[in-house]
C-alpha cells in the first residue's frame, strides 16, 4: 500500500508497506517520462521522487489516494469496549463466548477475569 508523506510542489515522498513494494514501484518508474531523480535509503520504505511539473508522473502522484480509509470496528473491539461494563461472572463469560467463539471466549474469560484483573487489582 502507498501512502502519502509529503507532497510539494516538485516532489514527493511515499511511504511504503514494504520494501519489496517500493522496489516493485521503482522498477515500474523505471522509464516514465517526467522523473528527474529518486532517492531512497537501501532499508528504509520511503522513497523522494522529484518529477517535472505538468508530466503523467506529476498527475499520477498528484492523484493518489490521499486519505486512509476508515479503520471498522470489529468483534475484538466491541468487546474491549463492552466487557468493563457486564459485572456477573456469567454473563462476562457468556458475553465472550458469544463474540469471540467458544475457544477463545473461553480462553479470554478465564485469563482475564480470574488471572489478570484480580492480579491487577490487588497490585494497585
Amino acid at each position: 500500500m502507498v501512502e502519502y508523506v509529503s507532497l510539494r510542489r516538485n516532489e514527493a515522498r511515499l511511504y511504503f508497506s514494504s520494501v519489496e513494494e517500493r522496489n516493485l514501484f521503482l522498477r515500474g518508474m523505471g522509464g516514465m517520462e517526467g522523473v528527474e531523480g529518486v532517492e531512497y535509503k537501501e532499508n528504509t520504505r520511503t522513497l523522494l521522487i522529484r518529477f517535472r511539473e505538468g508530466s503523467f508522473v506529476s498527475y499520477l502522484l498528484e492523484n493518489l489516494k490521499k486519505e486512509k480509509a476508515p479503520k471498522k470496528l470489529e468483534r475484538e473491539d466491541l468487546h474491549f469496549y463492552i466487557q468493563p461494563f457486564l459485572k456477573h461472572p456469567a454473563v462476562k463469560l457468556g458475553f465472550s463466548m458469544a463474540l469471540l467463539g467458544w475457544n477463545v471466549g473461553l480462553i479470554s474469560f478465564a485469563m482475564c477475569s480470574m488471572f489478570l484483573i484480580p492480579y491487577l487489582k490487588s497490585k494497585l
